[in-house]
């Protein structure tokens, strides 16, 4: 589980996978930036405990809360009140403009998801607020710091695919090729620019739940097991294929930092 610049939810989701039988890696999604272009960089086999992926997530945090506040103005200059703390209780970890899009269509403003990004708070809408980012530099450090390794996440988003030649040349791990908006062919294309650097291959849902009123996308990749396999080796050992250990949320053999 990837979840958007927090960890909170792990130890949960490891403990569900340990009941179930199921392989688990503890996973981060880090927004980030190089120059204006945003970047998602996931991180698997991470420590949560780590001194400094904690740094990064706080300082994430810290902006997530900002952008609450600027989008919370924006909306009341347009006539639309919503309370703060509501949107705060829908989330444990970081809040972001999914939680405020609910809250809008609870409150009777919108009567969908979707409506609320596509008339107020999308990019370029009259309360868009743009997110809060650290360096890609910087996230890919945390994420090794934290004993895990970090991939380009969804490079056939967001015009994140022209830049690859030169995220390519900070010391990433892999690259995630397997999306549900990535077609046949541009899967084809980022595992042969990864086995072409000697890098990893990667992939997931990108699943958000139903919040937008359409179907869960949970499942709906399926990434080769050789894949997950090189993954957990390059982790050097520390991940077992099955977790065993009275602690779902650290691989065995691990030690917090």
């Amino acid at each position: 589980m990837t979840d958007h610049d927090a960890v909170s939810g792990l130890r949960e989701a490891a403990a569900a996978a340990l009941a179930h039988g199921l392989g688990f890696l503890n996973g981060v999604e880090i927004t980030s930036a190089l120059d204006r272009l945003e970047v998602h960089v996931v991180g698997l086999g991470i420590r949560p405990e780590s001194a400094h992926l904690k740094h990064v997530l706080t300082t994430l945090a810290e902006g997530r809360s900002r952008r609450l506040d600027l989008t919370l103005e924006k909306l009341e200059s347009l006539g639309l009140t919503i309370a703060r703390d509501t949107i705060l209780a829908r989330t444990a970890g970081a809040v972001g403009r999914m939680h405020i899009a609910q809250e809008l269509r609870d409150a009777g403003h919108v009567r969908t998801v979707q409506e609320a990004f596509d008339r107020y708070i999308g990019r370029g809408k009259p309360a868009f607020v743009p997110s809060a980012r650290v360096p890609v530099e910087e996230a890919v450090d945390a994420i090794h710091a934290a004993g895990g390794l970090a991939f380009v996440g969804h490079p056939g988003l967001g015009g994140v695919r022209r830049h690859l030649p030169h995220l390519l040349t900070l010391p990433f791990d892999g690259i995630e090729a397997y999306h549900p908006q990535h077609k046949a062919g541009r899967v084809d294309e980022f595992i042969q620019l990864a086995e072409a650097n000697r890098l990893l291959v990667s992939g997931g849902s990108d699943c958000h739940g139903r919040a937008k009123g359409r179907r869960s996308l949970m499942g709906s990749v399926r990434v080769p097991m050789e894949r997950y396999a090189k993954i957990c080796a390059a982790l050097g050992g520390h991940w077992a294929w099955l977790a065993e250990s009275g602690d779902p949320g650290r691989p065995r053999g691990s030690s917090p930092t």
